[in-house]
Order: C-alpha cells, then sequence, then structure tokens
C-alpha cells in the first residue's frame, strides 16, 4: 500500500518537464518484488535528484531560481517521508502498541496522498487562507470542550479505536496560515487556536505556537502580529502555571532520551529524523526564505 501510494505521489509532485524521469522511475519501482527495497529505491532517486538540482541551481545562477523551488518541493517530500519512516521504524522496534503504528502509519500516508495539494495551496486565495485557519482554529477548541480527556487533559478525538490529536495536524496549518496572510480572521484563528491550548492544557503545543507567532511578529511587525504575539505569549504562561496532571506517554514524550535505552543506533536514528525535518529550509537561499517557510520549519 504504502509503495503505491509514493507512486502517486511522485507523478503528482514531481515538475512537468520531469514526467518522463518520474515515470521511469515509477515503472522501476513496479519491477522491485519487495516493498521496502522499492520505497528505498524511490528515496534514493529523489536524493540523487535534489542533488543533482542543486548543483544545476549553482551552475545557473539566478536561472536557477524555478529549480529551486522545485528542489524544494521534492526534498520537502523525501525529508518529511524519511523522517517519519524512522519514527515508524522506533515503534516497532521499541515495543509500543501496534495501534500507534498503525496510526502513525496511517497518518503518513494521508501525508504522502495530501502532498499534491501543496501547490494548490501555495496558489490559495486571502480568503480561503483566513477561512482555512478559523476552522482549524475552532475544531482545536472543540476539542479542547468535547474532546476526550485523559487524567482531565482534553486533547484528543476518539475515532473507532484511534486517539487522534488535532492539535498535531491543526496548529501548524494555523500558524502557516497566519505568516502568509495577516488580517483580523487570522489574528482571531491564532487566539482561538492559544486558547485552545491553553484550556486542554498543552504546554509543548502553545510553546510552538508562541515560537511561531514570534517569529511572524519579528519579521512582519504590525498592530495584528504584536497583539498575536501578546496573546500567545500569555496562553504560554497560563499553561506553566495550571497544573498539568498527565504524567509522561510512553514512545511519545522523552523519547529523544528514552530511545537510547533501546540502543544507541535507535537513538541517534530519532536524532537525525528531527534533524532531516528542519534540512529543507537549510538548502533553500537565504534571499528566497519566507516567513512561512521560517514558521513551517518551527513548528
Amino acid at each position: 500500500m504504502m509503495r503505491n501510494a509514493l507512486q502517486w505521489a511522485i507523478l503528482r509532485i514531481v515538475p512537468d518537464h520531469r514526467k518522463n524521469w518520474a515515470q521511469a522511475m515509477v515503472a522501476e519501482m513496479a519491477a522491485i518484488e519487495r516493498d521496502r527495497e522499492a520505497v528505498v529505491f524511490a528515496l534514493s532517486c529523489l536524493m540523487a535528484c535534489c542533488r543533482f538540482r542543486f548543483e544545476t541551481v549553482i551552475s545557473t545562477g539566478n536561472r536557477g531560481s524555478s529549480m529551486v523551488r522545485d528542489r524544494f518541493t521534492v526534498l520537502a517530500f523525501a525529508s518529511g517521508l524519511t523522517a517519519g519512516l524512522i519514527g515508524l521504524a522506533y515503534l516497532l522496534v521499541s515495543g509500543a502498541p501496534l495501534t500507534m503504528a498503525i496510526v502513525n502509519g496511517g497518518a503518513l500516508i494521508v501525508g504522502i496522498l495530501l502532498a499534491p495539494s501543496l501547490r494548490l495551496s501555495a496558489r490559495a486565495t486571502d480568503p480561503v487562507v483566513s477561512a482555512t485557519a478559523l476552522i482549524g482554529a475552532f475544531i482545536l477548541l472543540g476539542t479542547a470542550i468535547f474532546g476526550y480527556a485523559i487524567d482531565e487533559a482534553k486533547r484528543w478525538l476518539l475515532i473507532g479505536p484511534f486517539f487522534i490529536q488535532t492539535s498535531l495536524i491543526l496548529l501548524p496549518m494555523i500558524a502557516v496560515c497566519f505568516a502568509r496572510v495577516q488580517n483580523p480572521r487570522t489574528t482571531l484563528a491564532v487566539g482561538v487556536a492559544a486558547f485552545a491550548m491553553a484550556a486542554q492544557p498543552d504546554r509543548a503545543m502553545a510553546a510552538m505556537l508562541f515560537a511561531a507567532i514570534a517569529i511572524v511578529a519579528l519579521m512582519r511587525t504590525n498592530r495584528l502580529t504584536i497583539a498575536a504575539s501578546i496573546f500567545c505569549t500569555m496562553t504560554f504562561a497560563a499553561t506553566l502555571v495550571l497544573p498539568d496532571r498527565l504524567p509522561a506517554v510512553p514512545f511519545v514524550d522523552l523519547i529523544l532520551w528514552s530511545a537510547f535505552d533501546v540502543s544507541l543506533w535507535v537513538g541517534l536514528a530519532l536524532w537525525a529524523g528531527c534533524l532531516l525535518l528542519v534540512c529543507p529550509i537549510l538548502m533553500v537561499p537565504k534571499d528566497e526564505r519566507t516567513v512561512a517557510n521560517y514558521v513551517f520549519a518551527s513548528s
């Protein structure tokens, strides 16, 4: 299933002038019997493509600006996919419940299937971005009020046997929406999301939102960004004061340290996976980085 999803995503993410190359890679993947070998082959091809395009950009100067954007898309996809696979491998080797591996594997597949929509989101108008941020914020607020509670912390939606933490999905999206468009509606969305994090309470996600909005306020200083930053500071401070009775969740919290209890290589792999998530922004030239790029990397 993962092989099919990866093939489908590759054909839609790769730029039009590279379609023949993408089709050849997909055909080669289909000829490989083992799924794991097919996925490794695809990642190797993607990373080789990134290197080739990087060298091409260096040699062509300003004419390579479109190539930079294409390289960023491919590298971001490859980095996210590799980091996701590392996380799944950790869950499997560390003895985590099978449901955790299923949920995270499903999330990875959904992310692969949604990757082509990034091109559409880049062309989204301001009203669409604002509406998306507001919808996500009120879903977070609904989770804080009506969500599933564990030790008085309401952070999850219960879908069948699976627990879905909505903030992990929606909060980065809201932060990026605000980085792209600063208007009263996106500012309201940030305020509602920040209040929801304080109400749950969730210190980690409140800290993430605070850091992301602070970046926007520093790079685009105006009344709306300053107001949003101040409110996020207040809600983050509230999560530090409010009692959080939820104990550390095995295989979720503190895993960057506990993974070394499994083995040295597992711990190093997890750290490498975290670093991979910020690799794409480091590969984009500084003069072409946007506020949304920095916010996405921070979240």
